[in-house]
């Protein structure tokens, strides 16, 4: 496992094996997968996730991080890369039973902030949200996301971060 920034309450790292089970629970909880693609979310096809993302770094262009719950070994979210151009991509998801807590916000901040640093080749970090996620939207603007509007070709309202 690959630990690659830590907060005060959470680590981002690669996912493990032992994520499989808190990753299942979530990614078929109705409120969690509400606003997301997911396809096939099946034990199965999550453990080949886990295998084939374990496996990735900053030097591939998409890659999956796990959120780990400092000091408890458990998963709790997950954050999306996507490098391309000069443009960072992102999204995230964190388990319903560890939302409206600020660890979305916690991570995130510190990924930002990570990202200034690291990807010096890169200006801008976009997130896609579905137009009736509000307290998506919020936490965005909360950490200085400008809304740039509807894409009728994303389907989703684009945030945009200038780095």
């Amino acid at each position: 496992m690959i630990k690659i920034l830590e907060s005060k309450r959470l680590v981002l790292r690669n996912f493990c094996e032992e994520d499989l089970y808190y990753l299942h629970e979530y990614r078929n909880n109705e409120l969690c997968k509400k606003y997301q693609r997911w396809e096939d979310n099946s034990l199965d096809s999550l453990k080949k996730f886990i295998e084939i993302e374990n496996r990735k770094s900053f030097k591939d262009t998409k890659l999956q991080l796990a959120i780990e719950l400092k000091g408890k070994n458990r998963l709790i979210g997950d954050i999306f890369v996507y490098f391309k151009d000069k443009t960072i991509t992102i999204g995230y998801t964190i388990s319903e039973k560890y939302q409206r807590k600020g660890y979305a916000y916690e991570i995130l901040n510190e990924f930002i902030e990570y990202s200034f640093k690291k990807f010096k080749n890169y200006n801008e970090i976009v997130a896609m949200v579905h137009q009736d996620n509000i307290a998506s939207k919020r936490l965005l603007e909360k950490l200085n996301f400008k809304n740039e509007g509807y894409s009728e070709k994303m389907k989703s309202v684009i945030y945009l971060l200038q780095i």
